[in-house]
């Protein structure tokens, strides 16, 4: 079954608010700096331990939100490839964006990743991704691995 284009169209949606969320990265970095750096400044030995605790917090919170991103990335490539497990992931991601929004209602940015992600999740969950998911489901064969003796579940790609 070919891919259809709302398949195509929500992966790429989910590649661009992979994207967005880099942005949130370099600002948890430097929001979390400006503090530290503003905490810091000519401060007491606690207000200077208190700074770096902020500092490394910021980088902690910033590896987390890349490691959701990559995660992201990669479920929208194989959503593509007709992987429904990705389908569920980046279900998750939406929630999350949610979550996010609804932290800082203010946010204007953080309400366009909801709307997108909205947008997504109604294309990855109509009727013609849905068949195709299935379609490439049942597809799984399993064939045997050259000189090793076992078997592998492999897919089949369309383009």
């Amino acid at each position: 079954m070919q891919r259809p284009t709302s398949v195509s169209v929500a992966s790429w949606i989910w590649l661009g608010c992979a994207l967005l969320g880099t942005v949130a990265v370099s600002n948890i970095l430097l929001a979390t700096e400006f503090i530290a750096v503003f905490v810091g400044a000519g401060g007491t030995e606690e207000e200077l331990a208190a700074s770096q605790v902020i500092g490394v917090a910021g980088v902690i919170g910033a590896v987390i939100a890349m490691a959701a991103v990559a995660i992201q990335v990669v479920a929208a490539v194989e959503l593509r490839d007709g992987a429904r497990w990705a389908r569920v992931l980046l279900t998750i991601s939406a929630a999350l964006a949610l979550v996010g929004a609804l932290i800082d209602l203010t946010d204007w940015s953080a309400w366009v990743l909801v709307a997108a992600n909205v947008v997504a999740l109604v294309l990855a969950y109509g009727e013609s991704a849905s068949a195709y998911l299935d379609a490439q489901r049942r597809g799984a064969a399993s064939v045997p691995v050259a000189g090793a003796g076992s078997t592998t579940t492999t897919r089949r790609q369309h383009a």
